[in-house]
């Protein structure tokens, strides 16, 4: 318990007890009261002198009795009151050190958070910076695709740049039963000097190959060229409603090219240092 509240606890105590001695005040001089109506009322029906003036002194000693009892009562009025303006001020100050408390146990809580978030970051860098040079320069390509792309061109291009020397990074390549997809795609990204993105109508429909494709502008970020663009089944104005960007770049397309000769022109740029 605080200074403050263990002087609130003993106000509060006081307080009670000065409430409990006025209510006995009060009650002595009523009773003190009814003392002198019923010695008044004998003091009207005395039979001799003596009963009179006996009756009298008893009025007169209540009379001194109730004055005492009011007096008391007022006295201890007086200091009810100024420790009820204790109470109030003692409630004050406890207010403001439980605010003051809260503010710093709130501060306290946010320089963990923050620490705790520097941390996260810190282990994030780490582990990317870790898995960056495990895979660094250990596939030349990661080839960025919809799943409906794969029996006619994604599939057999990236076996026939594996013919050529290539190291390709391509989900059926790489991925076995109970790999993480997300886990194994970074890795990917990170350890892959070009990215193959083949825009198609079913590439921008889905979510995936747009994560790989920020992944590998994020590298372009680096100063770099990363991204390889290949049409497939799409025409400028499909890619320039998708991508701006990716419409302005030079790309290959399958309605050009055989994918033998696809593989020849990507094979030119990928084997360079």
């Amino acid at each position: 318990m605080s200074f403050v509240a263990d002087r609130l606890r003993r106000a509060n105590d006081e307080a009670a007890r000065l409430q409990e001695q006025i209510a006995r005040e009060s009650e002595q001089e009523a009773r003190a009261s009814e003392r002198i109506a019923r010695a008044t009322d004998s003091l009207s029906r005395a039979s001799s002198p003596s009963s009179a003036q006996h009756y009298q002194r008893e009025v007169q000693s209540q009379q001194r009795e109730v004055a005492r009892h009011q007096s008391a009562r007022a006295r201890l009025s007086s200091d009810l009151a100024r420790k009820q303006r204790d109470i109030a001020n003692h409630q004050r100050d406890l207010m403001r050190e439980q605010q003051e408390e809260s503010r710093k146990t709130a501060d306290v809580i946010r320089q963990l958070q923050e620490q705790n978030r520097a941390q996260q970051e810190r282990i994030a860098r780490t582990t990317l910076s870790s898995v960056a040079a495990a895979e660094i320069a250990s596939h030349d390509a990661f080839i960025s695709h919809a799943s409906e792309d794969k029996p006619d061109l994604v599939r057999p291009l990236a076996e026939a740049l594996t013919t050529r020397g290539l190291q390709i990074w391509y989900d059926e390549f790489q991925l076995t039963v109970g790999d993480s997809l997300r886990r194994s795609i970074d890795r990917g990204l990170a350890g892959s000097r070009f990215g193959i993105v083949v825009l198609s109508p079913d590439f921008f429909a889905k979510n995936w190959p747009q994560y790989e494709l920020d992944g590998l502008v994020a590298k372009e970020n680096e100063g770099r060229k990363v991204v390889l663009p290949l049409w497939h089944r799409v025409s400028k104005n499909d890619v320039l409603k998708y991508s701006p960007t990716l419409a302005d770049r030079v790309a290959l397309s399958t309605a050009m090219f055989t994918i033998e000769e696809l593989a020849d022109k990507l094979a030119e740029v990928l084997k360079k240092p």
